[in-house]
């Protein structure tokens, strides 16, 4: 198995109506499997979603079918939407996106991009042999776990996770994973794959 992840830094998902994170009344969007456990989006943050303003590092290369990750939510383009759902049908849960702006863009990419939540969730990392990262959040009183990025990388994840799945979330940090079948489909799709895939150490 392989650890997903984005060509550039994750998406930014900032408040809408052109406010920021820091603003009293700004509406921040926080979901992540750490913080609110295993499932999938509900309609309160389906609708901050829609709303909210996607900022990516990545430059409008077109075709881009992975534009950015955000916890186990990918911005993915509708033909890299079809494949996760065709290898893993009912696996996902797709929000239509309208105000995602790439880097230095002039306008926003409208009708390019969705939001793509991995909702099959299993336990894959190993959070004691695991490099991890603990960050408490105070204005929400939870603790936010992810794996670190601190080198050198220690990524030890469970083998028998894997049996049966081809693109999955762990259910604590979130961290996605895919087979080598589905990275290969992946990478046969015509463009810009827009990601990497890291290696894992299996027990």
């Amino acid at each position: 198995m392989s650890l997903v992840a984005a060509h550039r830094i994750g998406a930014h998902i900032l408040p809408p109506d052109g406010k920021r994170l820091s603003d009293e009344d700004a509406e921040g969007f926080w979901f992540s499997p750490s913080l609110d456990g295993a499932r999938a989006l509900n309609d309160a943050e389906v609708s901050l979603l829609q709303r909210s303003r996607i900022e990516l590092m990545q430059k409008p290369t077109r075709p881009l079918h992975s534009a950015g990750i955000h916890k186990n939510l990918m911005i993915v383009s509708t033909d890299f939407a079809a494949l996760a759902e065709k290898m893993a049908p009912g696996c996902h849960q797709f929000v239509p996106l309208s105000d995602v702006w790439f880097y230095k863009a002039k306008e926003p990419s409208q009708g390019c991009y969705l939001a793509a939540l991995i909702m099959d969730y299993a336990p894959t990392v190993d959070l004691e042999k695991s490099r991890i990262m603990r960050t408490y959040l105070p204005h929400l009183d939870k603790t936010s776990i992810r794996l670190s990025a601190t080198y050198p990388v220690q990524r030890v994840v469970h083998t028998e996770t894997a049996s049966g799945r081809s693109l999955w979330a762990d259910e604590v940090t979130g961290t996605i994973f895919c087979t080598g079948e589905f990275r290969k489909q992946a990478q046969s799709l015509s463009g810009t794959l827009g990601l990497d895939f890291g290696l894992c150490t299996e027990v």
